[in-house]
């Protein structure tokens, strides 16, 4: 069953009016299905992931990007042969007719080795990211729109607990959509070490893979969760400045995500706590071996899993709809908002993620920030397990999961 993409109207979209695009995220997150069944009717296309093809383009850059006038070339991991991204530079400089590149990758091009020019400017970007729980279901990124218009419906599909925790265990890679447990956590193992092995190679040089391994493990353990970079150099015994390397790295491949700390303004921001998660919650629980009986009884354990789903379903929405960031929030009195989504007219909506039930006391911090920091309109929700949405005051309300899709 091919699932219809979100982003597949944004490609389609940037395609007619940029020189070409680059669709970036990780691997098999569905970037070659999406660029295969894409509505472009004079197209060439060619992966490099077969070698004769790398050699091709390695042998004749400037031939192999030469295209026919209205024709799209696609090109599968392009971070595999980069020296090809000079050619399509000299190219679309002369030529500035749209829809002449469709670049796909799984590495970032800007922090990816060799590339000297990641033709930003010339080329538009699009992140593909795994599955969202209601991409999933044949649903759209709404649930954004719906809770700042204050229009979620009052009634849901109810998703229990032990639901939401099975639905972050499964994550939202394709592949994996309908695995057994055993055979899913086989899956996630060869491909994180496919990744740090093999795939790391087109970002950064790593001298030292089994600290790389353990810096990945250390961020899958605290996804969600706040620690320093000291820490972490510490436990592994690594500099400080490798330890940020290694990370950026991992960034890189689309493993993991920073979140930045909310701020009445940038200057503000500055030497604030980032809040880096799992970019799929299947990654958390499948690499760690973990059991979803015993994660449903370990509250701190299932507490940050669903978080990082939760996060998971949120940067799907905001990088789909565009005019939203998600940031978080946590000052010195140790108060803290799990997400802030801040709509580009500066309207705020606050996020807890509350694993079980809500109750009055979890809309605490939310009140707060309300009164002495949102400028603009402020809705605070807590999204939790239920079928019901409860209103908790004007502009705050317990939310069911499931309205995330």
């Amino acid at each position: 069953m091919t699932i219809a993409r979100w982003q597949e109207k944004n490609l389609l979209s940037m395609m007619k009016v940029r020189r070409g695009v680059n669709l970036t995220g990780a691997r098999q997150v569905g970037k070659s299905t999406l660029a295969d069944l894409l509505a472009l009717p004079s197209a060439r296309r060619y992966s490099f992931d077969d070698p004769m093809i790398r050699n091709a383009a390695k042998d004749d850059p400037t031939g192999f990007v030469k295209h026919g006038e209205g024709e799209a070339l696609i090109i599968d991991e392009i971070q595999k042969v980069p020296e090809l991204l000079e050619a399509i530079k000299l190219t679309v400089d002369k030529d500035n007719s749209p829809g002449q590149y469709l670049l796909t990758g799984s590495s970032n091009l800007r922090f990816a080795k060799k590339v000297k020019d990641s033709l930003a400017g010339r080329l538009g970007r699009i992140r593909l990211r795994s599955l969202a729980f209601a991409e999933i279901n044949g649903g759209g990124p709404n649930f954004l729109e719906k809770a700042f218009a204050g229009k979620l419906a009052s009634k849901y599909p109810e998703l229990t607990k032990r639901e939401v925790i099975h639905l972050a265990f499964r994550g939202g890679y394709p592949e994996t959509l309908n695995y057994s447990p055993s055979d899913r956590i086989d899956w996630f193992k060869t491909y994180l070490d496919d990744l740090l092995e093999k795939d790391i190679k087109d970002v950064t040089e790593i001298r030292k893979l089994e600290k790389l391994q353990a810096i990945a493990l250390w961020l899958l353990i605290h996804s969600a969760q706040f620690f320093s970079i000291e820490e972490l150099a510490a436990k592994v015994s690594v500099a400080k400045n490798t330890v940020q390397n290694y990370m950026e790295a991992l960034k890189a491949l689309y493993l993991f995500d920073s979140v930045p700390a909310w701020a009445k303004s940038d200057y503000d921001r500055l030497g604030k706590r980032e809040k880096w998660f799992a970019s799929d919650s299947g990654l958390i629980a499948n690499i760690l071996g973990w059991n979803e009986e015993e994660v449903y009884l370990d509250e701190k354990r299932n507490g940050k899993l669903i978080e990082s789903w939760v996060y998971q379903q949120l940067a799907s929405m905001t990088e789909t709809l565009g005019g939203y960031t998600v940031s978080h929030y946590r000052d010195n009195q140790k108060r803290e908002i799990d997400f802030v989504v801040e709509r580009n007219d500066g309207a705020i909506l606050g996020i807890e993620v509350k694993a079980g039930q809500a109750s009055l006391d979890d809309f605490k911090t939310l009140k707060w920030f309300a009164k002495n920091l949102a400028k603009k309109t402020f809705t605070g929700i807590v999204l939790y397990s239920g079928s019901q949405t409860l209103r908790f005051g004007e502009g705050f309300y317990a939310v069911p999961f499931s309205a995330l899709g």
